[in-house]
């Protein structure tokens, strides 16, 4: 007499695959949307940054440190210089923050 069917071992077997597969593809999902996250703070750092680097490169008389209420931007400008040979190369170099804390560091040549 012949049964048909799946045994208990081939079950368990094919229950326990199943399972990995399913907890990767959860994993998966939710590391893409930490991704995702750091991606999108990442791009809102990169526009206020240059909307700063902006204002400088057009703004001669730009203010060391301020804020922008309307966007959420903060920024303080450190006046800086390197000596090259007998020339002495000047910057800014400018702390731009935006309204969550994060802040990035962007050089304006003078």
């Amino acid at each position: 007499m012949r049964h048909s069917g799946f045994t208990l071992m081939e079950v368990l077997v094919a229950t326990a695959v199943a399972g990995l597969v399913i907890t990767a593809g959860f994993r998966l999902i939710a590391m893409s949307y930490r991704l995702l996250g750091e991606i999108q703070w990442e791009r809102e750092l990169i526009s206020a940054a240059q909307d700063i680097w902006l204002r400088f490169r057009i703004d001669a008389d730009m203010p060391s440190s301020g804020t922008d209420d309307e966007k959420g931007i903060s920024w303080r400008a450190e006046d800086e210089s390197i000596p090259i040979d007998e020339y002495e190369l000047k910057y800014r170099k400018v702390i731009v923050t935006i309204a969550d804390g994060r802040s990035t560091v962007i050089y304006v040549n003078e």
